[in-house]
């Protein structure tokens, strides 16, 4: 019986240890990890998920504390724990701490412009810099396809060097023009979706000749807001006069379809300013020229070429360069120069701004083309 009576005393004092013992465990800060697609304006999950496809833009980490503090902070890692295609193994691909001062705090995982890897992924938490548990979720299945919509489709004479975005916005062209730009935004492109623009010959001076393909041109999206396709004439020859439509494509589908006009230069309503652009010289003889919109601090000198149609007698031509804004914001919207000229008829445009003794401010700046007081055209340049 003693022994019979020792064995049971002896499981009552572990029984009544344990449970003492498990009575006393410290509570966890961390309490609950959800990894989610959706949470609420307090960080509660909405949208709980454990898989997600290659394509998916954010991925959260929820995470619920026992308690709030204003002086402990909660840290996430996100790994690669393993790619499919044996690439990444415990790879870090972000991190971030946030004070522990909310019952819930969220961590959120932007995803950049490439597709992420399939394989498995892992977020590591860590309270006051301790190591507290991990939370698991998966990449696979195929990306989506995008939805590339095209829009503000034009043609123009001149664009913007820095971004592609249109200037002017022109449906005819004197024969005599150098280059006829088609420019356009893209929203929701990836970087190898396809655009194509087919130029179309409809009618016009050239007899027998109609609804003629005369220049097709593809390119990439690669990530620009603007693309900006473009036509030029042969040396010593013009365009022919008639009726132009540009098609534009997506993947070979067709988006919109532009049209335009080019006429004699005596046809144009003027004063009317055509393919203007800021350059450099890139030789001592000053003969070459590069067209460009960065310009180093050091450059000796900003030229502006144009060609303006049709002035009206006694038309004053204004070219004011603008500092528009200074890296170091001292300076906004300061006035550098400005030429004033009398002009009449059809005349090509050239206007410098020439470097001091110092180094030109770097920062965004403007040149603007005006007829008796009325702006005719603004380019964006920067200086670098």
């Amino acid at each position: 019986m003693r022994s019979f009576f020792f064995l049971i005393s002896a499981a009552l004092v572990s029984m009544i240890i344990g449970q003492a013992f498990s009575g006393c465990s410290p509570q966890l800060p961390i309490e609950q990890v959800y990894i989610c697609t959706e949470v609420s304006k307090d960080g509660e999950p909405v949208s709980v998920a454990s898989t997600f496809t290659p394509d998916v833009n954010n991925i959260y980490c929820s995470v619920k504390l026992s308690a709030i503090s204003n002086k402990s902070s909660v840290k996430a890692e996100w790994y690669i724990t393993r790619s499919e295609d044996g690439q990444f193994n415990d790879l870090m691909i972000g991190n971030e701490t946030i004070a522990a001062n909310t019952p819930y705090v969220v961590f959120g995982f932007v995803r950049s412009d490439k597709l992420l890897p399939r394989g498995d992924y892992q977020v590591k938490l860590y309270y006051n810099n301790k190591y507290i548990r991990s939370a698991n979720f998966k990449v696979t299945g195929e990306a989506s396809k995008p939805t590339a919509i095209l829009t503000e489709a034009t043609t123009c004479t001149t664009v913007d060097l820095l971004s592609g975005k249109p200037l002017d916005k022109v449906n005819i062209f004197p024969n005599d023009t150098s280059t006829i730009y088609c420019s356009f935004r893209v929203i929701g492109a990836d970087f190898a979706t396809n655009i194509k623009a087919r130029w179309i010959y409809v009618q016009g001076e050239l007899e027998g000749i109609a609804n003629k393909t005369i220049y097709t041109a593809s390119t990439k999206a690669e990530g620009r807001e603007y693309i900006v396709f473009s036509i030029g004439r042969a040396e010593g020859k013009s365009f022919p006069a008639g009726d132009y439509e540009i098609t534009l494509m997506i993947e070979d589908e067709e988006q919109t379809t532009l049209n335009f006009k080019v006429v004699d230069p005596a046809m144009i309503p003027g004063p009317f300013v055509s393919e203007a652009a800021t350059f450099t010289y890139t030789d001592e003889n000053k003969k070459n020229i590069e067209i460009t919109g960065k310009f180093p601090a050091k450059v000796p000198e900003i030229g502006l070429r144009a060609r303006i149609y049709n002035a009206p007698p006694d038309t004053e031509l204004r070219v004011t360069w603008i500092l528009v804004r200074s890296d170091d914001a001292i300076y906004v919207d300061y006035l550098l120069k400005e030429d004033k000229a009398t002009i009449e008829g059809t005349t090509p445009l050239i206007a410098y701004l020439k470097r001091g003794d110092k180094d030109m401010p770097k920062g965004d700046y403007s040149v603007r083309i005006s007829f008796n007081g009325k702006e005719a055209i603004s380019l964006p340049f920067k200086i670098q």
